[in-house]
């Protein structure tokens, strides 16, 4: 029973953390990644000292997070099982996904590939297609082999040629796409776009700290 009360309290905690009411008139506090990749790891210990880190920067949101931080002082005490695989965790369908910051204002969101790395990338609505850096796939062992094709992409710098190959499965919020091209950018790009080959099957509600995702009929 113990054991399967943590696994439930683990998705539940993920998939609620981000529904946490703001005390009235005051802005939403991101909590950091470190945060998240705590609670994926059942160390309740390292959630609680890096929660109470952002109550004491922002103390006007500790009643909002007081219930939260309780819950996790409850699961210290628990006896730890086996952490499930990240996998498991990032596939809980509540399609709320934390924006960690903003970059020229476009939200920088995590999104899983093959369903064990995870990357931030640009929230990019107007662009057609996901394209990811060469240092992510490098990570997910994509080699020259794999290019399927190459193709032009028109870009404020005007047009580039860019390869374009298969990734296994792309996840955000719990929902998943599989077997999908992407394009690989040059050197001169630093961090991936999430594109609409992606996002067009979902409904995207923009919120102030986190982005809404509803699969659509």
């Amino acid at each position: 029973m113990t054991q399967h009360y943590g696994y439930w309290a683990l998705a539940t905690l993920v998939g609620m953390v981000f529904l946490i009411a703001p005390a009235k008139g005051v802005p939403a506090v991101a909590l950091p990644e470190s945060f998240y990749r705590a609670i994926a790891n059942q160390d309740w210990a390292t959630a609680v000292q890096i929660l109470d880190q952002v109550i004491r920067a922002h103390p006007q949101q500790a009643q909002a997070l007081a219930s939260y931080r309780q819950e996790l002082l409850r699961l210290q005490q628990l006896p730890r099982t086996s952490a499930p695989p990240m996998a498991t965790v990032i596939t809980q369908p509540n399609g709320i996904v934390p924006i960690l910051r903003r970059q020229g204002g476009i939200p920088v969101i995590p999104v899983t590939f093959n369903q064990r790395l995870r990357f931030e990338m640009l929230v990019d609505s107007g662009a057609s297609m996901t394209v990811i850096t060469r240092s992510m796939a490098r990570a997910l062992g994509i080699t020259p082999a794999q290019v399927v094709d190459n193709r032009v992409f028109h870009t404020a710098n005007g047009q580039v040629v860019l390869p374009i190959v298969y990734v296994q499965s792309i996840s955000v919020g719990g929902f998943h796409r599989k077997q999908l091209p992407v394009a690989v950018a040059g050197s001169e790009m630093t961090i991936g776009l999430l594109g609409q080959d992606f996002l067009q099957h979902f409904d995207v509600s923009l919120r102030q700290d986190h982005i809404q995702l509803q699969r659509r009929p």
